[in-house]
């Protein structure tokens, strides 16, 4: 390709009349494409040709349906919610950032806190559940539970509470494939052998993960609860949800993509990744333009030679992106020498509270969710 297809970050703000964030998350959407600059490492430039298209976008009036079409993918928020917002490059949950709640709350403190409860704990569970995988014993173990449950609008607010406390020690049981009771953040650091450093970076990835606005799996438990269901079938769409590769399962490939770089094949991987986004294996973040303060709040935690961390520090040089929370866990798991499980179950056990509190606040509104289509005939 020939110099002048690519330009400089000036240049295409100056073309499209965005600020640089705006400019970092077309790149994130993968509507453009960015690469590092041969003769500066430190800077990057952009595909002409794609700031071009997006500039012919932009300025074309679009249908009030095709708006709203193209809104559901990362568009704007369409529930009101009191629980969880990103605001100013920061997640905010009920008030707090989660940079703040991460510093010492415990993941049963950060249940209570997202649902309005005064306390919330994790009695004694059985480690309930069939299946080879967490998430094949995580969705058994609701599956069942679902039998003799009551629908959320039926429950006292101590009955939520104490309803919210045994699912979650029942999922983190069946995750883990163990027995176990209290606190989360232990029970995962029990089972995986760490000291007191490697449990509280448990503790801080649970609370990091607890909840983020209307991402799929909330969104689908929302939808679920909306229609009168019981709490162990809004976590059931929940987990389900979140099994998928693009969501829950993208630190699997985010951790392929640390060890690709570890063992030399860095752009053997891009080139086995091409015509996907990034994000799909860790980079970048379309609610984040300047980077995840979820990643950032898990990989300051590592010693700054950690191998994890310097192939994450190479991939984002070459991306021309920031991390994304998946390659946060994925770093953690190297360093920690966490089984390959664990970014998974760390994410499904932390995410638990924030499902459980929209759930809860979904049921309690009365709306019914239910979008219309816009009928394309086959071709």
């Amino acid at each position: 390709m020939k110099s002048d297809d690519w330009i400089d970050a000036g240049t295409a703000c100056g073309l499209l009349g965005v600020k640089p964030q705006t400019l970092y998350a077309y790149v994130s959407r993968g509507q453009l494409r960015a690469e590092a600059d041969a003769g500066d490492a430190r800077r990057s430039l952009y595909a002409r040709a794609d700031v071009e298209a997006l500039l012919r976008q932009n300025r074309r009036p679009r249908a009030r349906a095709e708006v709203a079409e193209q809104a559901i993918r990362w568009g704007d928020p369409v529930l009101t919610t009191g629980i969880s917002e990103v605001r100013e490059g920061m997640l905010w949950l009920r008030g707090r950032s989660v940079e703040d709640c991460a510093e010492g709350m415990t993941l049963e403190e950060m249940a209570a806190h997202l649902c309005g409860q005064d306390c919330v704990t994790c009695p004694e569970a059985g480690a309930a559940g069939n299946g080879a995988t967490p998430v094949a014993r995580a969705v058994a173990y609701l599956a069942a539970e679902t039998e003799a449950a009551r629908a959320i609008q039926s429950l006292t607010g101590l009955e939520i509470s104490d309803e919210i406390g045994r699912l979650m020690s029942g999922v983190t049981g069946a995750l883990l494939g163990r027995e176990g009771g209290g606190a989360i953040h232990a029970r995962l650091a029990q089972a995986w052998g760490q000291e007191a450093q490697g449990a509280d970076d448990l503790r801080r990835a649970l609370v990091l993960l607890s909840d983020h606005e209307l991402n799929p799996s909330t969104f689908a438990v929302r939808i679920a609860a909306s229609t009168g269901t019981s709490l162990p079938a809004a976590l059931l769409c929940g987990m389900a949800t979140l099994s998928g590769a693009r969501h829950g399962g993208a630190s699997t490939l985010a951790r392929e993509a640390l060890r690709a770089v570890l063992d030399g094949r860095m752009e053997e991987f891009l080139a086995a990744q091409a015509g996907g986004l990034a994000y799909g294996f860790g980079y970048g973040h379309p609610l984040y333009p300047e980077g995840d303060p979820r990643a950032r709040l898990l990989l300051e935690r590592l010693a700054p030679e950690e191998p994890a961390l310097r192939a994450q520090r190479q991939l984002s040089e070459r991306l021309a992106l920031p991390p994304n929370v998946d390659t946060g866990l994925a770093a953690l798991a190297m360093a920690r020498d966490l089984p390959e499980e664990a970014p998974f179950t760390i994410f499904a056990a932390g995410r638990l509270a924030g499902w459980s509190a929209h759930a809860v606040e979904q049921a309690r509104s009365g709306d019914l969710i239910r979008p219309r289509a816009r009928y394309v005939a086959a071709r």
